[in-house]
């Protein structure tokens, strides 16, 4: 069993809210308080949809940093 860590923003109530929201999230990574990428440790590996498959994998077989699956 591998150690994975979910974390999601569960945001609802309106767009206005929404905006809101994903403006205090860009800010907090804008100015350090949420640090990210490989220069604070943790690489970012980026894995389209249809490779969900190898993420897992990835996660799985112990990858250094952040396994992410892109849903756009």
């Amino acid at each position: 069993m591998c150690p994975v860590d979910l974390q999601f923003f569960y945001l609802f109530r309106g767009a206005e809210r929404l905006a809101a929201a994903a403006d205090d999230v860009a800010a907090a990574v804008r100015d350090g308080a949420m640090g990210v990428g490989e220069e604070h440790g943790l690489p970012l590996l980026r894995f389209p949809l249809a490779e969900t498959a190898a993420a897992h994998l990835a996660a799985e077989n112990g990858v250094v940093g952040r396994a992410l699956v892109d849903l756009t």
